[in-house]
């Protein structure tokens, strides 16, 4: 016990904290965590240590109370708290990291929570605008029109996120046996997922008009305007433009995902297979959606209620029963 303290004191007396921090943006590279995640994480990383300058120059100075503090801050600073949590969370996992056994960067071990938001129903799209959005292209418009159109309907059959559908390419899709394979999930599982016949269609039409000359197994379905891969900031952009055209002022296509999992939901679906389709590693993000459209659904509640069905059917004869 006392090397182990030893050890500590000695690495807090000469560690800086830059050091420190590259060792574990190395270490998460290694391990080939997403770009977007590492990105987060020197986000954090410079707007805490920009925020208490010399305070933290060496990681043995770091402590808990610190971050009580810099939440305020932020709060004063006016951002929202997704934001602030998406700091405190980046922050988290390189505190946490320096706290393992193999490293015991810091004096003080302590715990890193997020801030409490009240829950919001997430952002999703009408019928009327889904409408709007998956009308077939005419036969004249641009490749990016027809592009954002298959994406969309992509995003309404299947739930997916942009950063999956990116990263499919021609061979991944199996248009005879209904399926799609997906190669990037934010999760990073490898996932098998299934195609709607009503997809099926548009994608065959899709592919058929602007994926056919010299297309080889390895290109992209969702391609640049060049036949190239296109990057995430490019399809929402793309997007965006092609939702106004549409009459639509919601850009999000992230928004379809959500509006999937409320019309799942109306519909009868279960949050086990939802959780499953959208790829979440556990039900709570389901839930969530499950919780945000419990209104939505008011009358599937009537009709599924064993009070209400269980007294239906023992009703005395004569008795006239609700259409219900």
């Amino acid at each position: 016990m006392a090397g182990r303290l030893k050890r500590t004191v000695e690495i807090t007396e000469t560690e800086y904290t830059d050091t420190v921090f590259y060792r574990f943006i190395t270490e998460k590279e290694a391990i080939g965590l997403v770009s977007k995640t590492i990105q987060q994480y020197k986000d954090a990383y410079k707007k805490f240590s920009t925020f208490f300058g010399d305070e933290a120059e060496r990681i043995g100075d770091i402590y808990g109370g610190m971050f009580p503090t810099w939440t305020a801050a932020m709060r004063k600073e006016g951002l929202a708290t997704a934001s602030i949590n998406s700091y405190l969370s980046a922050m988290r996992s390189f505190m946490y990291w320096c706290m393992e056994p193999n490293h015991e960067y810091l004096n003080e071990h302590f715990k890193l929570r997020l801030i409490k938001a009240q829950e919001t129903p997430p952002k999703d799209y009408t019928n009327e605008e889904i409408k709007l959005l998956i009308k077939k292209p005419d036969k004249k418009a641009r490749f990016l029109e027809w592009r954002s159109w298959a994406m969309a309907c992509f995003a309404l059959g299947t739930g997916a996120r942009i950063g999956t559908m990116a990263e499919i390419q021609i061979k991944d899709i199996d248009l005879k046996n209904a399926k799609v394979f997906y190669r990037h999930t934010k999760s990073k599982r490898l996932q098998n997922a299934n195609l709607p016949p009503q997809l099926i269609r548009v994608l065959t039409e899709y592919i058929n008009t602007w994926r056919t000359v010299d297309t080889q197994p390895e290109d992209y379905l969702f391609c640049g305007i060049d036949g190239e891969k296109a990057n995430i900031d490019t399809l929402r952009q793309g997007y965006g433009v092609f939702a106004k055209s549409r009459g639509v002022n919601k850009t999000s296509i992230h928004g379809l995902r959500h509006t999937f999992a409320r019309i799942w939901f109306e519909n009868g679906g279960d949050v086990v297979q939802l959780s499953k389709i959208l790829g979440h590693t556990t039900l709570t993000m389901s839930e969530h959606y499950m919780n945000a459209f419990a209104d939505m659904a008011k009358e599937r509640f009537i009709a599924y209620n064993p009070l209400e069905t269980i007294g239906r059917k023992g009703a005395k004869k004569g008795v006239k029963k609700n259409k219900d």
